[in-house]
């Protein structure tokens, strides 16, 4: 364990620098209007429904002490009830998301500034790696290209733990309606967050593109706890 470790420097793990395409925008703490109001609504949908049941799945999946990478970690209000079981390392895109993550995650082991796309300069050696709400942001190839880089910074018998958002989600409808409301009612153009461009439709779909870049779908979880917003995915 890391105890009380002072978090390692922020450390680009590729020659060309990320681009940080908005992200910086979305993990702004002096957001106003509707972003500032979707951030709060965000953050209490994190910490009540998604923490929980994120420690719930890493616990069952890893045993204490594993080294792991968050990919896409934002501000990392996920990792509170696992931040002092696991050694973990956030890897985020935007660099006001990884400092956001330090502050909320003293344990931390260190934080990455990369792209998901490219990795060439990762070090590997994790036990496992685990992402929310990151995958439905880009297109299925991509998401191929994504999940074979984080399958290479694992160590052999390695898992990965995916939070995929359903197209059936109920935050997916309102998200929707916000989005169009804001668009009539404001002369600007106003995105809350990322496009989701490939959210679930169904099983198959997810265990098409997982074994597509050399994964094995354990298991497939839907679950009243997170409001049936996320399927779960234990891979392998």
């Amino acid at each position: 364990m890391t105890g009380t470790r002072k978090p390692e420097s922020v450390s680009d793990c590729s020659d060309i620098p990320p681009s940080h395409e908005g992200w910086d925008a979305y993990w702004a703490v002096n957001a106003q209007g509707s972003r500032r109001l979707y951030a709060a609504i965000a953050s209490i949908y994190r910490k009540f429904f998604i923490c929980p049941r994120l420690a719930y799945w890493l616990r069952r999946t890893f045993p204490r002490g594993a080294r792991l990478l968050h990919a896409g970690c934002g501000s990392g209000e996920v990792d509170a009830l696992v931040a002092s079981y696991f050694r973990i390392t956030g890897l985020d895109i935007s660099p006001m998301a990884l400092d956001r993550y330090l502050k909320n995650n003293r344990h931390a082991e260190g934080v990455v500034h990369a792209d998901l796309m490219n990795l060439s300069g990762l070090r590997g050696g994790y036990d496992g790696v685990y992402s929310l709400g990151v995958l439905e942001h880009f297109t299925p190839s991509e998401i191929t290209r994504i999940l074979d880089n984080l399958r290479l910074v694992l160590r052999p018998g390695g898992k990965m733990v995916a939070f995929w958002p359903l197209e059936s989600a109920i935050s997916v409808k309102l998200l929707g309606l916000w989005h169009r409301l804001l668009k009539k009612c404001s002369k600007q153009h106003v995105q809350l967050h990322a496009a989701e461009i490939t959210l679930i439709k169904s099983r198959e779909q997810v265990d098409s593109i997982v074994r597509g870049a050399g994964w094995r779908m354990e298991s497939y979880s839907i679950s009243p706890f997170d409001l049936f917003i996320q399927a779960v995915l234990i891979c392998e």
